[in-house]
């Protein structure tokens, strides 16, 4: 008995498989959670997977928005998806703006909509539990995974520059003017200047930082009003050492208030960071910004345009920039929709002749002065992005395309796109603009002597008789092109294009000075003079006028626009449109 109570006891004290038990007890358990960790991880993967399928979704739409569901659904087949796991799709823009909260970046627009850059996709899938769905009544849990891609196209470009073509003399007229100072740039500083580029986006950053504003949305520069101070201590910290030195060379009487998108305009500074990073691929050269500050204002100057034609013995040349249409960035960065507009430009031309070019009059006739004043006006440009892409599959797609044409003057002269005028017009009127022919008055043409000869009695002499004259003649007609860049062109460099104006007559001078057109009179208040012995010399000679100055006049004339024209740069009819810049922004996935 003892020994069979010893061996109970050992027994009891024995806890050989004591863990055995214990696993045993909990076998369900830990089979539990190992079945619930295998669906976990089973989730989580495809919620991975789900996420991954929806980013590429998103990108793949955002590169063509106007087939953005064509394109999400295709997406979404090749990776074995069905179309019913895109729950949402929406178009919309994005906005890059620090300034903006997350919440309020994206706005939703409709398939379709001008200013599309960005689309929102939402997926979800049912995906099957497997140990799991001991524990719950259903056999699945749906995921659903949200994503958002951005990708905003832009072009930047600009049109035919008259004031960059100005030579040295004029080129300081119209920058003194501007600067309220005297500038005396040669003709090597211009060359310099017009040679030496300067990247935009590190320009408006230094002049942000010179204004004390470097810690705000870089964006906001855009909408900025900066001065001249500031631009110019930007441009010589940015350029070499020679450039820098020239543009130090210009006096500046003060700072003159100067708006950033006389500069650089039209994009939407909303975009934010998107924007600064499209102003930052575009490189100007330092005239050009030089030119900004003359093409932010209205101007006029006088035109030292160097004259030799026979027959001519002065000219006096006043060169006027203005309204029609509104002023506009010397550059125009942004997108579909986006306008750069040229000021109509116009000349007046004060022509002294020698006397004695209209050859004989008359018996007894002479002229004793003869002048002519003219005014030349050529319409402004316009140019308008109406449609940019960014997809580089094909060479020959259209990477950016432009309606160009030239914008109309005064509506009494219909679609012309240039006008001559011989008369007087309102001063007021040339500084502003457009020019109006109903505004036209006689303009002195010139003095006349007449001697009459009468037998046996003295000489009549009759002096200081003056003849004036007016007419007026429009050139060519505006015209409405497109020009397309495709995307060969753009990769080989080739960004610029010219658009014309229609048929020009070969020389509007000689429609101007036609008979039918040119009235001439005497000058009211001089009835005085006219006897009953000259009126008929007078009459004679009005008579003849039109036609003696189409015969003497019209070839040193044409020549003397010709030339005045050729020193302002101007080209009747004819319009330069460059593209400075395809922008096109990567594919982004915003958190």
């Amino acid at each position: 008995m003892l020994i069979k109570s010893r061996q109970l006891q050992a027994f009891c004290r024995d806890e050989n498989g004591a863990v055995a038990v214990i696993v045993s007890l909990l076998l369900t358990v830990l089979i539990g959670f190992v079945a619930l960790g295998v669906d976990v991880a089973s989730l989580y993967r495809e919620r991975a997977k789900l996420q991954a399928d929806g980013d590429l979704v998103a990108m793949s739409s955002v590169v063509d928005t106007d087939a953005a569901t064509a394109r999400a659904v295709n997406t979404l087949v090749k990776n074995n998806r069905t179309t019913a796991t895109l729950a949402n799709l929406q178009t919309g823009r994005f906005l890059r703006n620090p300034a903006f909260a997350p919440a309020d970046r994206f706005t939703p627009l409709p398939e379709g909509s001008r200013g599309i850059n960005a689309v929102f996709v939402k997926l979800q899938d049912d995906t099957p539990l497997h140990f799991a769905k001991i524990f719950t009544d259903s056999d699945n849990v749906r995921l659903t995974r949200s994503s958002t891609a951005i990708r905003t196209g832009a072009a930047s470009f600009s049109l035919t520059s008259n004031i960059a073509r100005l030579d040295a003399a004029a080129l300081n007229s119209v920058l003194s003017d501007s600067l309220n100072t005297s500038v005396t740039l040669s003709a090597g500083d211009i060359q310099l200047l017009s040679e030496t580029t300067v990247n935009m986006g590190d320009l408006l950053g230094e002049m942000d930082r010179l204004a004390g504003n470097a810690d705000r949305n870089p964006a906001a520069i855009l909408d900025a009003t900066t001065n001249t101070d500031r631009l110019f201590a930007a441009l010589q910290s940015l350029l070499p050492t020679s450039a820098s030195n020239t543009v130090e060379s210009i006096p500046n009487a003060g700072p003159v208030s100067l708006p950033v998108e006389a500069l650089i305009g039209g994009i939407d500074s909303a975009l934010g960071l998107t924007a600064i990073e499209f102003a930052s691929q575009i490189d100007l050269s330092a005239l050009d910004i030089l030119g900004s500050v003359v093409g932010a204002n209205d101007f006029q100057h006088l035109l030292g345009a160097r004259v030799a034609v026979p027959g001519v013995t002065s000219v006096t040349t006043r060169l006027a920039a203005g309204e029609p249409p509104a002023r506009s960035g010397w550059v125009a960065l942004g997108e579909e929709g986006v306008e750069l507009n040229r000021a109509a430009v116009r000349l007046k031309n004060d022509i002294a002749f020698a006397p004695d070019l209209l050859g004989n009059l008359g018996l007894g006739v002479s002229v004793t002065r003869l002048e002519l004043p003219i005014y030349v006006e050529l319409a402004g440009a316009t140019a308008t992005l109406e449609e940019i892409s960014c997809a580089l599959s094909d060479p020959q797609a259209t990477a950016a395309r432009f309606s160009t044409a030239q914008t109309p003057l005064n509506p009494q002269n219909g679609t012309a796109v240039a006008a001559l005028y011989l008369g007087k017009l309102p001063e007021e009127m040339f500084t502003g603009g457009p020019l109006s022919p109903s505004s036209l008055e006689f303009a002195d043409l010139l003095d006349l002597t007449i001697r009459i000869d009468l037998p046996l009695l003295p000489d009549v002499v009759v002096s200081g008789i003056t003849v004036q004259a007016r007419s007026k003649v429009t050139l060519g007609a505006s015209q409405t092109e497109t020009l397309r860049f495709t995307q060969a062109e753009v990769k080989a460099g080739e960004n610029i294009k010219y658009f014309g104006s229609g048929d020009l007559l070969s020389s509007g001078v000689f429609s101007l000075l036609s008979p039918s057109r040119t009235e001439v009179r005497i000058k009211p208040g001089q009835e005085g003079l006219v006897s009953d012995l000259v009126a008929p010399v007078l009459q004679d000679v009005l008579a003849a006028l039109p036609a003696q100055l189409l015969a003497a006049l019209a070839l040193p004339l044409d020549r003397v626009i010709d030339t005045t024209l050729d020193t302002a740069g101007l080209q009747l009819g004819e319009g330069e449109l460059k593209l400075t810049g395809h922008h096109c922004e990567l594919v982004r996935l915003i958190q």
